[in-house]
């Protein structure tokens, strides 16, 4: 068990190709706004580890709903309940998964938000 624990943050890096070094896996913020995301695309590579930030920048709670995307991706850690990351207002939530190739949509899933612009795509390549 004890060597399961300490070979488990590996999971979470790569070696670099140059230097032979351990780094871990590259940091995609994602801003949720009243009504919107920042970046919007998100654009990610296939098959290569990635940490979501999800960060809320509202006076309202938000949500990042993307059920067909974290379905298809292998989550390594974060929790992810229902296929959705709900934030409170200024709450920072991060998600660490191996993304599968493909073209995902994203909303927040509160009352009219996506009506009102609160939408995006998820392009994994």
């Amino acid at each position: 068990m004890r060597s399961v624990l300490l070979i488990a943050p590996l999971l979470l890096c790569a070696a670099d190709a140059a230097s032979g070094q351990i780094v871990a896996a590259p940091v995609q913020t994602i801003a949720l706004y009243s009504y919107g995301f920042n970046p919007s695309p998100i654009v990610l590579n296939a098959g290569k580890a990635v940490t979501l930030s999800f960060v809320n920048r509202a006076g309202k709670s938000h949500d990042f709903t993307a059920q067909k995307f974290f379905r298809a991706s292998r989550i390594v850690s974060g929790r992810v309940g229902e296929g959705e990351v709900d934030l409170a207002p200024g709450q920072t939530a991060s998600i660490t998964l191996v993304p599968a190739a493909g073209h995902y949509k994203a909303h927040c899933g509160h009352p009219f938000h996506k009506m009102l612009g609160m939408h995006t795509d998820i392009i994994v390549r």
